[in-house]
């Protein structure tokens, strides 16, 4: 199913999402900042705003210098497959974040295809030498490779999820918020009525506390290493679902 293209005003969401107060300049910013739907000159932007903000919201450079590679893995499936459930956030005519949805109840199949394609790329990479002059990048590969998919929490089976990231100057909980709802209208257009969303939580960084404002329960959190040893402290994955407002609850 392709949606018609859409376009909202923002008038008066795993990395790159804070729940912060917001600056007069950042009021006045967001008043310039419009939600449209992915267009195909937007992948470029997603694919930079991707890994300028995976590291806890920073560049994913020091953990993982091949940006080429990381982009392929965490929005490749989504761009590639689902396209038009991809919103992007622009001001003045610059991407300035995006969303990453899907519906498809069998999209782990995507996923496995996509990243194992990915994955083939990074391991003639390491092979060859193309990482020798910084460790960290295969160490990453490695983790790929035997530790991310147990590290992943448990999620509902057959919901439609997301991901998003923003860049810091829109990084409220109020920008996340306007993102979130556009993208349940859209569930809900297409009779949809459940999703999960899936974020990075720590002691300095608690995304928390707007999920749950937002209506989302925790479903599972595991203990992640993939930021390790930079961050000393400890990291988790979490799965927040949402039942959309009218909908029949799940049990």
């Amino acid at each position: 199913m392709r949606l018609a293209p859409m376009l909202w005003g923002l008038e008066g969401v795993q990395s790159g999402i804070e729940d912060l107060g917001t600056t007069k300049d950042q009021a006045a910013a967001m008043l310039r900042v419009r939600v449209r739907q992915n267009q195909d000159n937007d992948r470029e932007e997603i694919r930079r705003i991707c890994c300028d903000t995976r590291f806890l919201g920073n560049p994913i450079d020091r953990m993982y210098q091949d940006r080429e590679l990381f982009a392929d893995l965490f929005t490749n499936p989504y761009l590639d497959y689902e396209p038009e459930w991809t919103l992007v956030a622009e001001s003045e005519g610059r991407v300035a974040g995006y969303l990453t949805g899907s519906v498809d109840p069998h999209v782990n199949r995507t996923l496995m295809r996509s990243g194992f394609q990915t994955a083939c790329k990074m391991v003639s990479r390491l092979i060859t030498g193309k990482y020798s002059q910084h460790p960290r990048n295969e160490q990453f590969v490695r983790w790929v490779l035997t530790r991310g998919l147990m590290e992943q929490p448990k999620h509902p089976d057959g919901a439609a999820h997301l991901h998003a990231n923003l860049e810091k100057p829109w990084r409220c909980g109020w920008v996340a918020r306007r993102l979130l709802a556009i993208f349940e209208g859209m569930l809900l257009a297409a009779g949809v009525d459940y999703y999960y969303a899936k974020f990075f939580s720590c002691p300095e960084r608690n995304p928390e506390r707007l999920y749950g404002r937002l209506g989302f329960e925790i479903y599972d959190r595991t203990e992640t290493t993939i930021f390790q040893p930079e961050i000393a402290d400890t990291v988790y994955i979490v799965c927040v679902p949402k039942t959309l407002e009218g909908a029949t609850p799940r049990q």
